[in-house]
């Protein structure tokens, strides 16, 4: 009874996820580039929220530091790289646009969230931490590099810092008209 819940609410959920993201899409493209920005701002907060929530929910102690590991490691990785490089942002708003701190903790979070607890979200979790990047790229604050290489900061914190309870793995997979990302949860 309670897997079956489980699963109805899962369905139930990744539905309202698609709903959301095509909604909140529609939204931002119309408010232009500010609501992209607070899309972004929103989600960057979101995530790892969403994170010391669920190991706080399940009493998850080492959870809890081992999120505030990854995440002070990202924000370490992501300033000291800030300091030292200087880029111009795309609006021109300052000289801090490599790499992307938005798409850093947010990927961190969703790998943490992936590797820690393997939860069936988590294939969305990541797609919200890239629409993150999106909306970062959208919002005219970040270059398509920047992002880049704020997702791996996030995601390489978050797996060297996580130890998994139950975890899933994120790959790529070469092909022969670009990249694929797969995501993979063990059955048994």
């Amino acid at each position: 009874m309670f897997t079956q819940t489980i699963s109805q609410y899962m369905k139930s959920a990744k539905a309202l996820v698609l709903f959301f993201a095509i909604t909140v899409a529609g939204v931002a493209n119309a408010g232009g580039v500010q609501t992209w920005g607070h899309l972004s701002d929103a989600l960057a907060v979101g995530l790892p929220l969403l994170a010391a929530g669920t190991a706080f929910g399940k009493g998850d102690s080492q959870g809890v530091k081992e999120l505030t590991y990854t995440l002070g490691a990202t924000l370490a990785a992501d300033t000291a790289l800030k300091s030292l490089i200087h880029e111009q942002r795309p609006d021109g708003s300052g000289k801090d646009s490599f790499p992307s701190s938005h798409t850093a903790i947010a990927f961190a979070a969703a790998r943490f969230i992936d590797k820690r607890y393997a939860s069936e979200a988590s294939p969305y979790l990541y797609a919200v931490a890239g629409f993150t990047a999106l909306a970062r790229v959208k919002a005219d604050k970040h270059y398509a590099k920047d992002v880049l290489v704020g997702a791996g900061l996030g995601y390489a914190a978050a797996e060297y810092f996580t130890r998994p309870i139950a975890g899933g793995a994120v790959s790529f997979m070469p092909g022969k008209s670009g990249v694929a990302l797969l995501w993979q949860k063990p059955l048994f």
